[in-house]
């Protein structure tokens, strides 16, 4: 094989206080049977043993470059900086708890050579530490949307047949985790990670690409997804009402994201084919749901505020959601009844 055939893919792992895991995640990307890798680990600014970790690590194999940020960058940002750091052509995201099987990269590339794409989807396995909740074990194991039963083949999909095959699954995230893509680093832009979102901003990723471009989707299932308490995603999950700001940052990742989906349906050219598909009165249909349920489950007088003072106050608030009953939460959710089943929110 020539370099054109076995390019330099890096494996960015950004790391946050993630000494419990990383050890498990650092071998994994060293037994990659894809031998032409570098592993780049930025780190944010730790409190505990990661970086030390990691240097250890990098003493014993010149493939592995450590990078710790002078300040906290954030989640997001912290990704980006890994891609900057990034010194191959091909980018791998790895997460500080996941799992990469070893044929992974492997796989992943031989599969974006063959078909001449730069953007590749791979399925994930969820696992779950012991102990961990069995009401939220059960929403991934049996209510969470699988990629494989929308992209059921490994194949080129162009951005016409995504858009199609996503509509009835767009208001949620139907595609994965970052350590499930690789793509080349020439198609990557900052504002593939618009900074309006939190949780949902791997998704959003994920679909400012594929909504635009050609990508294949693997169903072998090439990473290992960590579920645990302590995970980003799990602190998001967390409310506390007494803490205005906590509450807030609560109703973003819950709410505010998924309303904000809504949206950018409506007004984000990405989503010009999507739209060929999902009404606007379903997308209204569905942003009302969002509305009405936070107002139900955490009070419509600690809710509106929050609402009233967002840049989408005008797209939010209407005739229906500017005021809250137990009445029009139920007349809401009967006359949605058949739109929320149709997306599953």
């Amino acid at each position: 094989m020539n370099k054109l055939d076995t390019p330099l893919i890096s494996i960015c792992i950004p790391t946050y206080n993630g000494e419990k895991y990383i050890e498990e995640t650092l071998n994994s990307a060293l037994n990659q049977t894809y031998q032409n890798i570098e592993i780049i680990i930025t780190d944010d600014h730790s409190s505990d043993q990661t970086v030390a970790i990691c240097k250890s690590y990098a003493k014993r194999d010149k493939r592995i470059k450590v990078f710790k940020n002078d300040t906290n960058l954030g989640l997001v940002n912290n990704w980006c900086e890994s891609i900057n750091k990034a010194n191959g052509q091909w980018v791998k995201f790895l997460f500080q708890d996941d799992i990469l099987e070893e044929h992974c990269v492997t796989h992943m590339i031989h599969t974006a050579l063959t078909h001449d794409v730069n953007f590749v989807v791979c399925n994930r396995e969820y696992f779950f530490e012991d102990g961990f909740d069995p009401k939220i074990k059960r929403f991934y194991t049996e209510k969470l949307i699988k990629t494989e039963t929308i992209f059921t083949s490994e194949r080129v999909y162009d951005p016409q047949e995504s858009a199609r095959l996503i509509a009835p699954h767009v208001f949620n995230n139907c595609m994965g985790e970052p350590p499930t893509i690789l793509f080349n680093k020439d198609i990557y832009t900052r504002k593939d990670f618009p900074d309006n979102y939190v949780q949902l901003i791997d998704y959003i990723f994920i679909l400012n690409n594929i909504l635009m471009k050609p990508f294949v989707f693997i169903p072998d299932k090439l990473v290992r997804f960590r579920v645990h308490g302590s995970s980003e995603s799990m602190r998001n999950n967390e409310v506390n009402t007494e803490d205005t700001k906590a509450f807030y940052k609560y109703l973003y990742v819950q709410y505010f994201e998924r309303i904000q989906i809504c949206h950018d349906i409506l007004v984000n050219p990405i989503f010009k084919d999507v739209k060929k598909y999902v009404t606007k009165s379903h997308v209204m249909a569905i942003k009302n749901l969002y509305v009405m349920y936070s107002y139900k489950r955490h009070g419509f007088e600690n809710v509106f505020p929050f609402y009233e003072q967002s840049h989408l106050k005008s797209f939010i608030l209407d005739r229906m959601t500017s005021g809250y009953s137990y009445l029009r939460y139920k007349w809401c959710k009967i006359r949605y009844k058949k739109i929320k089943k149709r997306y599953k929110v």
